[in-house]
């Protein structure tokens, strides 16, 4: 059991239960938060929440239970209880990570575009948009430097995955030379295309001068001859749950393009998470599959032609978990690009299959 405890969540949680309505982890836990930061989380329950923010979201006092599994993985890896080595292949700050492998086995760099010195405004893309769909990504980039002053492009990870790994120190660090990295190029201002990264680096940037802004706060799409109409519901990322810019943001643009919108049950600050936060597809599938099925079947009940998502991550998990159904990333829609991050997650898998995949595995593996 952990012995980190959190005296707001012990003083001020009222054990009214509405959380656990929006949590199967609270109702599998079959406790409120201030019972489990008295009696300790175990490190299986910190590996089984997905830090999406719903329970806060829903909590009328605002408390965040989600820091009593914060806080044990974190403990966890200090202690040696929980071998995150074991995954270093997700570690973005290590050269031999699955993405960079997925980049180099499919040819996929931004050397042409990199920024140079006194670069002003790049463009951020985050880490999942810059491997599986560079053509989205550039796309995305020719757009900004059209309408925009960006001029550049920053290949770039903003460590969240170290955060929720509980990998505190080399977060610091990554954050360190990411702050470093901006000033060595007066980078004043970045725009991104991905909300975890847009909050992260909000966060992180902008209380030494740099300015973060969407790519749908910069971009104007053109109605699109082809729309007639065809309806869409969103698919709200966590990360956004809490200020809906993004939601907004992207509504407006799917309205203004000639779509209809519809929406889910779960949607806005009540979303639900797609099963990639917190890497849980890696510690509890069954939880996975119990979430995304349930967006299918709220999908099913709109109607609606599209399932949009502004998150790639969202999108590749609904890709590749439920098959036939039709999610696309909002750019997509809005700069009418085909999807080529379709089928990303069963190529990065064939990556390591035969005998050259084991000798990529033990490369990615290799410190």
């Amino acid at each position: 059991m952990s012995e980190i405890t959190h005296p707001a969540t012990l003083k001020n949680c009222t054990g009214c239960g509405v959380c656990r309505d929006s949590c199967q982890l609270l109702r599998e836990s079959d406790c409120t938060p201030a019972e489990l930061a008295r009696l300790g989380v175990t490190l299986s329950e910190a590996l089984s929440c997905s830090f999406c923010g719903a329970c806060r979201s829903a909590c009328p006092d605002g408390l965040w239970p989600g820091e009593l599994f914060a806080g044990k993985r974190s403990e966890a890896v200090r202690s040696g209880e929980f071998d995150v080595a074991s995954f270093r292949y997700l570690f973005p700050d290590r050269p031999n990570n699955v993405m960079a492998m997925y980049r180099r086995q499919y040819g996929i760099e931004y050397a042409d575009l990199a920024p140079g010195a006194d670069t002003g405004t790049c463009f951020f893309p985050g880490c999942t948009l810059m491997s599986y769909s560079p053509v989205l990504t550039r796309a995305v980039f020719a757009h900004l430097q059209e309408q925009t002053s960006c001029q550049a492009i920053w290949t770039d990870c903003c460590g969240k995955l170290l955060e929720q790994l509980g990998l505190q120190e080399r977060l610091q660090h990554a954050q360190e030379q990411l702050i470093s990295y901006a000033r060595e190029h007066a980078i004043t201002r970045i725009i991104t295309a991905c909300p975890g990264c847009y909050y992260d680096m909000k966060k992180l940037l902008q209380p030494v001068g740099i300015r973060v802004e969407s790519v749908y706060e910069n971009l104007v799409f053109k109605a699109a001859d082809d729309a007639g109409g065809a309806s869409c519901t969103v698919h709200d990322s966590c990360p956004d749950r809490f200020t809906g810019e993004w939601g907004r943001q992207v509504r407006d643009a799917l309205q203004q393009r000639g779509y209809s919108l519809v929406e889910m049950p779960h949607s806005g600050s009540a979303t639900i998470c797609c099963g990639s936060g917190g890497q849980l597809s890696h510690f509890r599938p069954d939880l996975v599959e119990e979430l995304t099925d349930l967006r299918r079947t709220e999908f099913a009940q709109t109607g609606a032609a599209w399932l949009v998502a502004y998150c790639l991550s969202c999108v590749l998990k609904y890709d590749s978990m439920l098959a036939g159904l039709p999610v696309t990333h909002a750019l997509s829609l809005l700069l009418d690009l085909p999807a080529d991050y379709a089928g990303a997650k069963e190529r990065s898998c064939e990556m390591f299959q035969g005998p050259e995949g084991e000798q990529r595995w033990a490369a990615v593996m290799t410190d």
